[in-house]
């Protein structure tokens, strides 16, 4: 990987930061910044190009694209694998209840048809995490949302830094449901029933105009602000981000793992696939999902670090996609988690 194809933006200390009423990456106003209450005063903190931690995966085994999970087998990945990584086998069972796709909350207001906002393509070879309390999968979150219109839905986040979850923009604004979310429930590295490191309410959001005013598919991405009392990305660790060119993301095997309610809604999947089309602002992959995976990382390993290049939150028979973090959506998450330091 060249040092052209990633870019890192690092802030400097002559530059001047961003005020809270705009972020001007972009000269369309669509990349505004969107504030759902006051949050913490910004830190005068430079950050390095990698932001996560380190891998679980020992010094001594090969790199792998893919997170090799034991169960997963999908024939093209195996020329890749020379081992598996067994996990610890926690099996908890779903809790039940009633569970909407925070996607409906902006898309679709009858909910009777339970319809999946993501798709599974093909067979479904997902395959259970079933120890969450190892990283990268504990950064990771189930997210319990509460609207102002006194409905819940499902989402999935993930830790970008000590106090900052990213997500879709969907899961935080709903068009349809009053706006900004009333509450967000946290939970990093759910597992069932099982809340390994607890949970926290968040009630301080962020997205952009180009999805709260407009509700336009490529600015769909937001992040959740957690209590100053609650930096849960201290406790479990948090991943990287990177903003890859079109020609190496259209080669790279991506990772994805969430949520989803058609499997209880309360238990982390993972499935992992090659990109297999890429625009300006989005990422489109077979990899199979299902509602209430909305938010969830797409990341690849590089020297044994976790990056996130994209934020599922759509799917379609011809391939599930993400909001791809180029340039400006970069910039945003790198402020936002500032906020969160």
């Amino acid at each position: 990987m060249s040092t052209n194809d990633l870019q890192i933006h690092e802030l400097q200390d002559h530059e001047a930061e961003p005020n809270h009423s705009e972020i001007p990456t972009e000269a369309t106003n669509e990349w505004h910044e969107e504030v759902s209450s006051k949050v913490m005063d910004d830190q005068a903190k430079d950050d390095a190009p990698f932001e996560g931690m380190e891998s679980q995966i020992l010094s001594d085994q090969p790199e792998f694209p893919f997170e090799v999970v034991d169960g997963y087998e999908v024939e093209s990945l195996k020329k890749y694998a020379s081992e598996k990584i067994r996990q610890e086998a926690v099996f908890e069972e779903p809790e039940k209840e009633v569970l909407i796709d925070a996607w409906y909350g902006s898309y679709d207001d009858d909910y009777t048809t339970r319809a999946l906002a993501e798709v599974v393509i093909g067979r479904d070879d997902r395959t259970r995490i079933n120890n969450t309390h190892t990283y990268p999968w504990r950064a990771i979150c189930s997210l319990r949302i509460k609207t102002h219109t006194g409905k819940s839905f499902i989402g999935t986040g993930w830790l970008v830094g000590p106090g900052t979850v990213i997500t879709a923009g969907h899961c935080v604004y709903m068009h349809n449901e009053g706006g900004w979310a009333k509450s967000i429930e946290v939970i990093p590295g759910r597992n069932g029933s099982h809340r390994p490191y607890g949970s926290c309410h968040a009630v301080s959001f962020k997205s952009v105009k180009g999805w709260t005013r407009s509700k336009k598919r490529n600015f769909d991405y937001g992040a959740i602000i957690l209590p100053p009392n609650r930096k849960l990305g201290n406790q479990v660790g948090y991943f990287g981000i990177a903003n890859q060119s079109k020609k190496t993301l259209k080669k790279m095997w991506v990772n994805l793992s969430g949520y989803p309610g058609d499997k209880g809604g309360a238990t982390q999947w993972f499935h992992a696939r090659r990109i297999k089309d890429v625009t300006d602002r989005t990422l489109v992959y077979d990899i199979d999902t299902a509602g209430g995976q909305s938010g969830s990382p797409v990341w690849y390993k590089s020297r044994g670090k976790r990056y996130v290049t994209g934020i599922h939150t759509n799917g379609h028979s011809s391939g599930n996609s993400a909001t791809r973090i180029n340039k400006a959506v970069y910039n945003n998450i790198k402020r936002w988690k500032r906020e969160g330091m």
